[in-house]
């Protein structure tokens, strides 16, 4: 089966200048009876940058949140304004947990999603927070979440926290006289494992849980070889000596091509780019691949 993916929204521009683009991401995934939005940008202008590209989002069947932080959920509310929303949305188990990140000053910013599950319980969005390590939702197509961090220099990022959901929050999440943060675990992360003849294409969101545990233990349960990954790699404060170890790591892994940007940081894409060569796709707004 042949997959079409068109990344709708992302922190690069298109080469024509015609679509928006923004931090975060949106990648419409479509095979012949399947079609899956993973994530949904931050402020729901991949609705009209899909108008744009002449691609109707009217009849999905899924909508996959790789993790709870604003930049790739901000447009969910989008799809349920259009009444548009699919038969699924599926979320990782702790996605409703309320995510900060502590800037350098100390003081926590809020970085979340703008709704909580009784909301989206309101709105009639059929949300399914997954328990399962691994789920196959279509022929081809299987979520992951739950990784080995077993990586020595993917350490969690310590300046990611976050608060155990309370429903007496409200909508914005945000717990006024509760100070107690624990760090992010990321436990909630999801990617999309797409299985073609020769190997496993890997959609990721932001991989917290670092691109190598990730893709790792995404070959270690299916046996197979990882063909590609497109996404984000949070890259974006990696030195040059993580970069290179990681790129090395995907090499062994056997990984032909690598279309990651966001969250990657534009040095650490340049660098990647001399070291894949014409194995790396700059995966920017409107790209579309088919594979």
């Amino acid at each position: 089966m042949r997959w079409r993916l068109t990344t709708l929204i992302e922190n690069h521009g298109d080469p024509d200048g015609k679509l928006a683009f923004e931090h975060g991401l949106s990648v419409l995934i479509e095979g012949e009876s399947f079609r899956l939005l993973m994530d949904t940008g931050q402020s729901g202008a991949f609705y009209e940058n899909a108008e744009k590209l002449g691609i109707s989002l009217d009849d999905l069947d899924a909508i996959l949140l790789s993790h709870a932080h604003y930049d790739h959920t901000g447009g969910l509310l989008r799809i349920v304004r259009e009444g548009k929303l699919p038969e699924t949305v599926y979320v990782g188990k702790h996605f409703f947990r309320k995510c900060y990140h502590r800037r350098a000053d100390g003081r926590m910013k809020y970085i979340g999603t703008t709704f909580d599950r009784q909301m989206l319980t309101d709105l009639r969005v059929p949300v399914r927070e997954l328990e399962e390590d691994t789920l196959e939702i279509a022929g081809g197509l299987t979520l992951h979440r739950h990784f080995d961090c077993s990586c020595p220099y993917e350490a969690l990022n310590p300046s990611f926290f976050y608060q155990e959901e309370d429903l007496s929050c409200g909508p914005a999440g945000r717990c006024m006289d509760s100070m107690n943060y624990k760090p992010d675990d990321f436990e909630d992360e999801t990617v999309l494992a797409i299985d073609t003849e020769e190997g496993i294409f890997v959609v990721a969101g932001c991989s917290h849980p670092g691109i190598v545990n990730i893709l790792k233990t995404v070959a270690a349960r299916s046996g197979r070889q990882i063909l590609g990954v497109i996404g984000g790699t949070h890259l974006v404060d990696a030195d040059e000596s993580r970069v290179r170890k990681t790129a090395q790591d995907l090499k062994e892994l056997g990984v032909r091509f690598i279309g990651v940007s966001h969250c990657t940081g534009d040095q650490n894409i340049t660098l990647l780019k001399e070291l894949f060569g014409d194995s790396f796709i700059f995966n920017c707004t409107g790209n579309v691949m088919t594979i």
